[in-house]
């Protein structure tokens, strides 16, 4: 990131500061007691990373911009120049060709103030920068893919979403890698701001390899009567922990966080979803369905939090688990805090086993064994589906789900 602000300068080494008077993260956290802060390359020694064989994917059709990071760098783009005032880049270059777009947003969401952010504020490399202006709607899809080939050990990348009044935009952040055979630790934010009115989309589909291990934070501040939708699919990877929060601060908004996920082996994916109402007469849902199977192990944590001041408040949360196998085990742990009359609020989490009648009502009529499972899962994870805004991602998704459940 050559040629910095001061500003920006200053900044990382705050965050840089701040790594060594922290608190070490011991694992005995509440917070941490699932997934062990070594284990996603907070604390402990460095990766050294490894070797891997496989090609980063090429850019997709039908998207409006398309960036590929490949070990911490940006490796290659198709940027489309337009009229309509949309600026879609490398942050680290926006830091001073959009400074004034920049500054007061990015550390806004996902500051220093622990661990996990002041690493990723002091190490980020790279990443992606899209701003939409008031009234814009970017009809394609804007994505960004992060390769990671097993040269590097770690690897650290921001995302900074900044969507105008009235605006409309999806976004894709990718993530993945071929099988390594050593260790990758990979450590992600995003920022997503929804101004009023807005209509913003943004999709994480985490698909890494065996040897790659990874911490993502994600934050969505959501306006008044804005639209704001998080996706995050997580397929791949030894161990992943993601954190989505959507702030909804104004009255009117609408928040929505969706998950995905389809854990094999010896896989271990935690996800930490909140949404947190600063407004009064919005609206949430957590809705999060994940498929478990062979020894791998998922822990959902859900909390909705409507602090005084936001009455009117109707948020939801649910979070249901389809375990394939003996041996393979599903952790639900939904919460709520609620500190404000009128509001209606729910949540349930639940964890159950492939009916065995499904299954022999489907052998019985000639349907193979293990495609009877695949149409099982499909229709357990279809509430889901319909969620998403995009055809082509609901189309993948499927087709990812179909292909887990074969191996």
């Amino acid at each position: 990131m050559a040629s910095a602000p001061a500003w920006a300068e200053d900044a990382k080494k705050r965050a840089e500061g701040l790594l060594t008077e922290l608190p070490a993260l011991t694992g005995q956290e509440e917070e941490w007691r699932f997934t062990p802060p070594t284990d996603v390359g907070l604390e402990g020694a460095s990766a050294e990373g490894g070797t891997g064989d496989g090609n980063p994917p090429s850019a997709p059709e039908g998207r409006r911009a398309w960036l590929r990071f490949v070990d911490g760098a940006m490796d290659a783009s198709q940027l489309a120049e337009s009229a309509d005032g949309v600026i879609i880049g490398e942050l680290g270059a926006a830091l001073v060709e959009h400074e004034d777009l920049v500054r007061d947003r990015l550390y806004s969401l996902v500051g220093f103030e622990d661990k996990p952010g002041a690493l990723n504020a002091a190490r980020w490399e790279t990443g992606l920068f899209v701003y939409v202006p008031d009234g814009v709607t970017v009809e394609l899809p804007i994505e960004a893919l992060s390769w990671a080939t097993g040269k590097t050990g770690q690897l650290f990348d921001r995302t900074l979403v900044v969507a105008g009044r009235g605006s409309h935009v999806t976004v894709i952040d990718r993530y993945g890698s071929p099988d390594i055979s050593g260790r990758v630790i990979s450590s992600s934010v995003v920022e997503v701001f929804a101004g009023e009115d807005a209509d913003v989309e943004h999709v994480s589909v985490i698909d890494w390899g065996s040897g790659a291990r990874h911490h993502a934070v994600l934050r969505a501040q959501v306006g008044r009567d804005a639209r704001a939708r998080s996706v995050v699919v997580t397929l791949g990877g030894d161990v992943v922990r993601v954190e989505p929060t959507m702030v909804v601060a104004g009255p009117g908004a609408d928040a929505r966080a969706l998950g995905l996920y389809f854990a094999g082996g010896d896989q271990h994916f935690e996800h930490r979803v909140i949404a947190r109402h600063e407004a009064p007469q919005s609206y949430s849902n957590l809705l999060y369905k994940g498929a478990i199977q062979d020894h791998a192990h998922t822990v959902f944590s859900g909390n909705l939090i409507v602090p005084p001041g936001a009455p009117g408040t109707d948020a939801y949360q649910t979070n249901r688990n389809l375990v394939l196998n003996d041996g393979a085990r599903a952790e639900t742990i939904p919460f709520l805090e609620i500190e404000t009359a009128e509001v209606k609020c729910s949540h349930a989490g639940a964890v159950s086993r492939v009916d065995d009648e499904h299954l022999f009502y489907l052998e019985s009529r000639g349907v193979p064994r293990d495609q009877a499972k695949q149409l099982i899962v499909e229709g357990f994870c279809q509430e889901v589906l319909d969620e998403v805004g995009l055809d082509e991602l609901r189309d993948e998704l499927s087709a990812a789900i179909a292909k887990k459940v074969r191996r």
